[in-house]
């Protein structure tokens, strides 16, 4: 990907797209997780003609790659700054994606009633396939089909391919986001919303497994280094409580052959309490275990690798976020999936970093904080310039974090 493949348009408030801003003119940091919040850093000109756009309540950008939109967004902040040598001024924006607004909104126990203080259900349960689960909470809080109160307007559905297993689930109160995030590791599903022409659309999709035909290695000519770092897994056993007093409760210990395999290499049973008072349901109560197990259960592997210049693995061309590949470290292939990127673009050229691995909890907090945790440590390792013919091996550094 190169500076001239991105596009960045402005938007106002009833996203309609008000005009470009030149490559010439880009000093822009972009980042994006999967399945969570990604984040943007912009600064204009005082005088340029989309600054005043941009500084109103409810704008924002999108940013568009060469095959796709890679991120939209509101603006959050906006900052003016001038010096003797800048007396006109420089304006710096900040925002989010448009993910944010599941970071918005709650999923009510009863959520065609917009009134939180009248709920007549204690919880929303919902039973079916992950992916159409996931649409079905959405449509029913914010969507077409949610209250007018709680609609957020310009929202439609994506399509729902009806994938992963069948699961049953219940809601009261948890932020939207934070739901879908342990609804999709059950179902290897990605999720994020993005602007597409005048509306935001909530999309899933299927992890893509590249791993036969992507491979990350200093000896194939992909990698000219590469660092590694191993850590323990964050449980190996899940004790999930449900209904029930003291010796009446119901509790219900899970594991799995990774999280097993993790405790006999590392020589540690890490136990973590689930509290799940919420349900009696054995089924839910073994899926509480198991998401949380699937979230850390296994052994860390923390890699940072630098890509050679001219390698045939391209990121955004034949692999991309939510994607699994392989890493060859030390002779092992390790297998991962892409969590996130950096990009940044400004008169000094084009830089990249990608992050594989350990995908964090979706992160309500940000809207709020408006930064996502990190991104000066991950842009740490992006080391030097690019120039807008190209780039160096040392210009691309990606920093991978991976968990097998």
């Amino acid at each position: 990907m190169r500076l001239q493949d991105i596009t960045v348009e402005v938007r106002d408030k009833g996203l309609t797209r008000r005009g470009i801003i030149r490559p010439e003119e880009l000093v822009l940091e972009l980042t994006d997780n999967f399945n969570n919040l990604g984040s943007w850093k912009l600064s204009l000109a005082s005088e340029h003609p989309l600054c005043d756009t941009l500084r109103t309540p409810g704008s924002g950008l999108i940013v568009t790659g060469p095959d796709d939109v890679l991120l939209s967004g509101p603006m959050v902040t906006s900052e003016f700054s001038s010096t003797p040598t800048d007396p006109a001024g420089t304006v710096s924006f900040e925002g989010v994606s448009d993910t944010v607004i599941l970071a918005d909104a709650l999923a009510y126990p009863q959520p065609s009633n917009a009134d939180a203080t009248s709920q007549t259900q204690a919880h929303d349960d919902r039973s079916g396939v992950v992916e159409t689960v996931m649409h079905a909470y959405v449509n029913a809080n914010i969507g077409p089909a949610a209250p007018a109160a709680r609609r957020k307007t310009g929202l439609i559905m994506g399509a729902d391919g009806a994938r992963g297993p069948i699961i049953s689930q219940s809601a009261r109160f948890p932020v939207l986001g934070n739901l879908l995030t342990e609804i999709a590791l059950l179902g290897s599903l990605g999720f994020r919303v993005v602007q597409r022409g005048s509306n935001l659309v909530f999309e899933t999709y299927a992890l893509t497994d590249r791993t036969a035909f992507v491979r990350l290695d200093v000896r194939n000519g992909t990698l000219s280094g590469q660092k590694v770092g191993i850590s323990p897994p964050g449980l190996t056993r899940a004790i999930v409580a449900g209904q029930g007093d003291l010796t009446d409760r119901q509790f219900l210990e899970a594991d799995t052959d990774e999280s097993v395999a993790a405790e006999v290499e590392w020589g540690r049973r890490i136990e973590s309490f689930i509290d799940q008072r919420n349900t009696s349901d054995w089924a839910e109560l073994q899926q509480a275990g198991d998401e949380a197990l699937a979230d850390s259960g296994f052994t860390a592997v923390n890699v940072q690798v630098v890509p050679m210049e001219d390698s045939t693995a391209r990121f955004g061309k034949e692999w991309g976020l939510g994607d699994q590949l392989v890493v060859i470290v030390d002779d092992q292939e390790l297998k991962s999936t892409v969590t996130g990127y950096v990009i940044k673009a400004d008169r000094d050229g084009f830089k990249l970093g990608a992050l594989l691995g350990d995908p964090t909890g979706f992160d309500a907090s940000a809207a709020l904080n408006k930064r996502v945790t990190n991104t000066e440590t991950r842009l740490s390792a992006l080391e030097t310039s690019s120039t807008g013919g190209g780039s160096s091996a040392s210009d691309q550094i990606m920093h991978i974090m991976g968990v097998w």
